[in-house]
Order: C-alpha cells, then structure tokens, then sequence
C-alpha cells in the first residue's frame, strides 16, 4: 500500500509539469510574434517593415538643401554636433509641406525657441560635466544685469553659432584636458584660494599659466573663469578643443545695450559700429577689434602674454 501511494505522488507530480509545460507552450505562442526566429533572432518580416516605414527625422544634411546659410554657421561653430531637429522639432510634416508648396502656416516646425528649449541642455544641475557650458538663470542674468527672468537666451546667443567662432570649431587647437574646483568644491571664490600641499594633483589653467592667471585678477573681469573667454569642449578622456575667441560679436553678447538690461551694470553700447566711429582717429582704426583696445585694462596685460599670444588671434 505505502509503495502505491508513492506511486501516486510521484504521478501527480508529472501531472502538475506537464500542465505547467503546456501554459508554458502556449503562453510562448501568444507571445512570441509570428516569424520570430525563421532567419535569425528576430521577426523575419521587420526589415520589410522598417523599410516602408515613413521617416520622421530628415537630419540635417536635409535641412541644408533649403537653409544652406544656417547650416554653414551651424557647422562652422559649437554647436555642429547637434541635429536641426533637436531644437526646431521633427522635420518630416515640414519637408512634406514644403514639397507640395503649401503656404507657412501648415505643417512648418516651430522656429521661435524657448528658454526652457536651451536649458534641456545648458541648466546646470550636479549631472552633468563641469566642462559643459551651464548656467543657473538667476545667476547668468545677474552678471550681465539682464533684468526680466523669462528673457529668451537667442536674444543674446545665435544658436547657430553661439561663440562666434573666427574659424570652424573642428580646427581649434587641441589642448590637455583641464580640470576645475568647482568638480569638487561648491564655494565660489575656491579657484583663487591657494591650494594645500597635500591636496590631490589636478590641472588648472593656472598650473601652467600662473602668472597670467594672477595678473587677470587684477583687471576688470577678474569675475570671470578663464573658460568664460577661452571655451573648452571636451574632444577625449585626455583632451579638449579650446577657442580663443576673440571676435566683437563675442563681446557684444554681453555688451550690446538692449532694453531688457540694466544700465550700470556692465558697459553697454548701443552699436559696435557707433562706437569704433566715435572713438576712432585714423582709418586703420575703424579695423580694431574690442580685444585691440580694451585686452589690457579688462582681460590681461599684453606684457604678461606669450609671444604666440600676442599676434591678432581668429578663434
């Protein structure tokens, strides 16, 4: 008797494996979509598929057959990297509107961009590298007495070419990767401080650069990171490009009078045009750039520049 009750045991539990093995089999066949596996680990029919699938994002190589003038600025400068439509939204409805000649108010892509569209990328939070240009807004407009908060940033910056680079981005100099501080410390002021003996090894501009560094905090944009004027953009784990850029438009981002900025700030003109007429002597001088004039009393003083520095520069 105990050896057939055994026997019974051993049998429903065959039972119960098979039935599971069954749901298994048949909960596989709902789920596994048809075609699954016939020519390799994937549905045999989604290629076919994919390929008559509309395209949703043209890139912007197809944008550059219709806006060849703001494709050139977009890849002369920082932003070459990122795609038209990550900004101005996908292109397909727009492509589509255009080819059948259809007037602007249907199927064009927004073109106004918001504050809120730059700061996707440009807000600073803890997340993203130190090396990546980001602001806090208060902050930001507090230094160039911007005084309304929901001032768009392209009031100021092109989008399409933010640094206004005198060469394109992709020929700026290479240069050994640089570290900030800020990586670490919160403090503002921890960049003018003098480091401990037994603090860990980095490298800082002043590392190599100290006696530039320390004469730049004698002038009037002694506030300012080196990386304010001397954009860096990380290339690799050991290097960076960084622009010396030195063109008025870089300038007037912040010195170009505008209403919503504060009057006693920061120095403003009303044009740079305007300006180099009136305090202009000669016609050789109407070719000055802002750095021609104003490097020593505002960024560095020229004896303190290495020789190399000290020709005009173009990036």
């Amino acid at each position: 008797m105990k050896g057939l009750a055994n026997k019974h045991y051993v049998t429903r539990i065959f039972l119960v494996l098979a039935v599971l093995l069954g749901l298994a089999l048949v909960v596989r066949r709902l789920l596994v979509p048809e075609g699954f596996g016939e020519t390799g680990f994937y549905r045999a029919q989604a290629p076919d598929e994919e390929a008559q699938r509309e395209v949703v994002h043209q890139g912007k190589q197809v944008c550059a057959r219709c806006h060849e003038e703001q494709f050139l600025m977009h890849e002369h400068d920082v932003h070459r990297t990122v795609e038209c439509e990550v900004c101005h939204g996908n292109g397909a409805e727009h492509v589509k509107a255009r080819a059948k000649s259809l007037p602007k108010e249907q199927g064009y892509i927004f073109k106004e961009l918001e504050q809120s569209t730059c700061l996707k990328c440009h807000e600073r939070i803890y997340a993203r590298p130190k090396l990546f240009p980001t602001i806090r807004v208060d902050e930001h407009y507090a230094l160039v007495g911007v005084q309304e908060s929901a001032v768009k940033c392209q009031e100021c910056h092109s989008p399409h070419k933010p640094l206004f680079l005198g060469k394109p981005a992709a020929e700026a100099r290479l240069h050994p990767l640089i570290h900030q501080c800020s990586e670490c410390h919160e403090e503002k002021t921890v960049e003018t401080k003098t480091r401990p003996s037994d603090h860990i090894v980095v490298f800082e501009c002043r590392d190599c650069h100290g006696v530039l560094a320390s004469d730049h905090s004698q002038r009037k944009h002694a506030s300012l990171r080196c990386t304010a004027c001397h954009q860096v953009h990380k290339e690799s784990e050991f290097a960076t490009r960084i622009y010396k850029n030195s063109s008025n438009d870089f300038c007037l981002m912040c010195h170009l009078k505008k209403a919503f900025k504060a009057e006693g700030k920061i120095p403003l003109l009303e044009s740079f045009e305007a300006h180099i007429d009136d305090v202009s002597m000669t016609d050789e001088d109407k070719g000055k750039r802002c750095v021609d004039c104003h490097l020593n009393e505002a960024i560095h003083d020229v004896k303190t520049l290495p020789k190399v520095s000290s020709q005009k520069v173009d990036k």
